[in-house]
């Protein structure tokens, strides 16, 4: 999803770690089929003339230690409407970024390539988190991008607030019926809300399909071809939310909540507690001036035991004309500029105190696109340079990488995120909601919209 990727990776910097490669060919090694030439897209245009620098000089180093490759950058994005045409008319570079929304499609309509003896050859594949792989496995276990920014859903919540309503900080909630208690406490002796939700800009649907996932729910059939909006995990969440809107009273008096919105009253001690990214941290601290000792960050909660929560992110993928020489390539290029810095110790450690030096909060624990054991290896060897509280994110690393992880709705995500948007707000705005006939209608013009 566009907007997603761009609120996670735009706000976690560099926060994000546990990027590594163990088993690469480095990047030194030539191409075997000779000069190759490709083109890679997301570079940054004239308008912001220090980010593209940075790009610029990542591929002169490239192309130093790799001098039978060229690259060509290209400011070509995702997007929904003119991808089709970009493909067609031979205008989409080698790789490309796009959501984790849409690998499932592309695959089945054959818009990406099979990169998956590319990754073997390369040795890429078994350094790979087979979790998160599973957004761009076909169903013959064909592989067709390389994950990059990973993310998964939690709870926020405010440590100082937990403490005024008698909560002990150091323990999230860790069920849904705790989330309903909590949030009754806090609204009870504090006088602000005790949870809350995003609700307006579709990201008040991304949420909410996060809250659903962890009831049960999926949302669209297997093919992905189909939105099940009414699914009951859905109804079970929102009839949640609505409880505690209408019958506790413990969600305040704000209800239309944007992105910057919500972490801005929650930095502001005006939320208790929210569905959000681990990686959010550094806009609630930097942006926002939240009190890094307030911030506390735990698992999405259970829901008769299953740990279950959304998958998000972005995957480069590879234009389905480009060689397997142009794949090789763009592999050697995707391990130089998004992996290597974690790959050796040195260059870690080195990396990291530049970091920190110039300000960036280093260390917040995240899903990473590769095993949990490289992500291990490597907090091994620049965890003393960690900046940020990493205890109180506890809640949520003990558990991240066991958790069941669901991708986001492969069935038109962003009409469902604006459709439930909607739902979302009459439920909080209108009480005595038919709350399983708001999703049938939203359900239906989502797949009307599929049908055309």
């Amino acid at each position: 999803m566009k907007s997603r990727r761009i609120l996670v990776s735009a706000l976690a910097g560099t926060a994000v770690l546990g990027l590594a490669l163990t088993s690469c060919g480095t990047a030194s090694e030539p191409a075997e089929s000779g000069p190759v030439t490709i083109s890679i897209g997301d570079v940054p245009g004239a308008d912001q003339p220090e980010l593209r620098a940075l790009v610029e000089d990542q591929v002169k180093a490239f192309e130093k230690e790799n001098p039978d490759i060229t690259i060509e950058l290209s400011e070509s994005k995702w997007d929904a409407t003119g991808f089709q045409a970009m493909v067609a008319g031979g205008t989409m570079p080698t790789l490309l970024g796009v959501p984790f929304t849409e690998p499932a499609t592309l695959m089945r309509n054959g818009q990406i390539a099979d990169i998956t003896d590319a990754l073997d050859k390369i040795g890429f594949t078994d350094t790979l988190n087979p979790t998160v792989m599973q957004v761009v496995t076909d169903g013959d276990d064909r592989l067709y991008g390389v994950p990059l920014d990973v993310y998964s859903v939690g709870l926020a919540y405010n440590r100082a607030l937990f403490e005024a309503a008698g909560l002990d900080p150091e323990q999230g909630p860790k069920t849904w019926d705790e989330v309903r208690e909590y949030a009754n406490k806090i609204s009870d002796a504090t006088g602000v809300a005790g949870y809350s939700t995003y609700s307006i800009e579709h990201v008040g649907g991304w949420m909410t399909t996060a809250g659903a996932y962890s009831f049960g729910a999926t949302l669209s059939n297997e093919e992905g071809t189909e939105a099940t909006l009414d699914e009951p995990g859905m109804v079970d969440y929102l009839d949640l939310v609505s409880d505690m809107r209408w019958e506790d009273k413990s969600m305040g008096s704000k209800f239309l909540y944007g992105f910057n919105d919500l972490i801005q009253d929650f930095a502001a001690g005006k939320v208790g507690m929210f569905l959000s990214v681990s990686q959010h941290f550094p806009a609630a601290v930097q942006q926002f001036g939240m009190n890094p000792d307030d911030y506390g960050f735990t698992a999405i909660p259970e829901q008769d035991g299953i740990q279950r929560t959304l998958l998000g992110g972005a995957v480069e993928v590879f234009n389905p004309r480009a060689t397997q020489a142009e794949i090789e390539a763009g592999l050697r290029w995707i391990e130089f500029n998004n992996f290597r810095a974690y790959t050796d110790k040195d260059v870690a450690v080195e990396t990291v105190k530049k970091n920190v030096a110039a300000g960036s909060l280093i260390g917040v624990p995240g899903l990473s696109p590769l095993d949990p054991a490289v992500r291990k290896e490597y907090d091994s060897w620049v965890s003393e340079y960690y900046n940020v509280p990493i205890d109180q994110f506890s809640g949520y690393r003990d558990v991240m990488d066991e958790q069941e992880l669901v991708p986001e709705p492969t069935s038109q995500p962003q009409q469902v995120y604006g459709e439930l948007d909607t739902v979302l707000q009459k439920v909080l705005n209108e009480p005595n909601q038919d709350i399983a006939a708001l999703l049938t209608a939203a359900q239906d013009a989502v797949n009307t919209k599929l049908a055309r």
